[in-house]
C-alpha cells in the first residue's frame, strides 16, 4: 500500500524553462458522502461519487523559471480576471504540497479558471478547481520527469488535488469513485480516489443530476464546515 512518502519525487531527470498546460476537469456528487476529515485531509470515513459530464472547471497554467526561489509566485485569474480572494487558498495549498512537489518555488505561475457552473452554488467547484490545477502540475512533473508511469501520474494527481480540497480526489480519473480505504474495495486509499470497481446497476449507467439555482448568491456554509454542523 502507498504512503504519503512514495509521492515524494527524487531528482529529476529533464529540465523546463516555461510553457502552458490546460486541463479540464469535472464535479462530483456523493452518493455516499465523508462527513468530516482528521489531520492532513484523511476522510473519517468512505465515500462514493458520481462524475458530473457537464459541470467542469476549465483551468490553464502557464509557467516560467524565476531568479528567486525563496517564495511561491502566483497569479490567479477567474474567468479572465484577477481573483485576489482565491489566492490564500493557492498558496495554502502550494504550502501542503512544496514537498511532494519541489519545483513549486522556481516558476512564477499564472492560473487561469472558469467554470461551466456557477462558482459557489454547491456544486463542487473547489472540487473541480482543485483538481484541474493538480492535473496541470502533475503535466509539468511529467515533463520534468518522463519516465513517470500514468498510474503514478493519476493517484498521484489525485493525492495533490485531495490536499487543496479533500473531494478534488473523486474528480481526477473515473464514472464512480471511492475516496477511504474500505477492506472489501481493493486499491481504496485515504489518499487518493480510486475507480469504483465493481459492475454498476444499469439503472445508475444513465443517472441525472438536476440543478435548479434560486440564488445567485453564494452558499453560506461552506463544505468543509458543513459535515460539522
Amino acid at each position: 500500500m502507498l504512503s504519503a512518502n512514495d509521492f515524494i519525487p527524487s531528482k529529476y531527470s529533464h529540465s523546463v524553462e516555461k510553457g502552458i498546460f490546460q486541463w479540464s476537469s469535472p464535479s462530483n456528487i456523493a452518493l455516499v458522502k465523508y462527513w468530516g476529515k482528521k489531520d492532513k485531509q484523511i476522510p473519517a470515513n468512505p465515500s462514493v461519487s458520481f462524475t458530473l459530464n457537464n459541470c467542469k472547471t476549465i483551468t490553464k497554467l502557464a509557467f516560467a523559471k524565476k531568479q528567486s526561489q525563496e517564495t511561491f509566485s502566483f497569479d490567479l485569474l477567474f474567468e479572465g480576471k484577477a481573483k485576489d480572494d482565491f489566492k490564500p487558498k493557492i498558496q495554502q495549498f502550494f504550502e501542503r504540497i512544496l514537498v511532494y512537489l519541489p519545483f513549486l518555488r522556481e516558476y512564477h505561475f499564472t492560473v487561469d479558471t472558469k467554470n461551466t457552473f456557477p462558482h459557489s452554488s454547491g456544486i463542487a467547484s473547489s472540487a473541480s478547481g482543485m483538481a484541474a490545477l493538480a492535473m496541470n502540475l502533475m503535466r509539468l512533473e511529467k515533463a520534468l520527469n518522463p519516465k513517470m508511469t500514468d498510474e503514478y501520474f493519476y493517484q498521484k494527481a489525485s493525492f495533490l488535488a485531495r490536499l487543496g480540497s479533500g473531494s478534488a480526489c473523486r474528480s481526477i480519473k473515473g464514472s464512480v469513485v471511492v475516496w477511504g480505504n474500505h477492506k472489501t474495495i481493493k486499491g481504496s486509499s485515504d489518499l487518493f480516489g480510486v475507480e469504483f470497481p465493481y459492475p454498476i446497476h444499469n439503472n445508475f449507467k444513465n443517472f441525472q443530476d438536476t440543478i435548479l439555482l434560486v440564488d445567485k448568491g453564494e452558499k453560506q456554509v461552506s463544505s468543509t464546515v458543513g459535515p460539522a454542523k
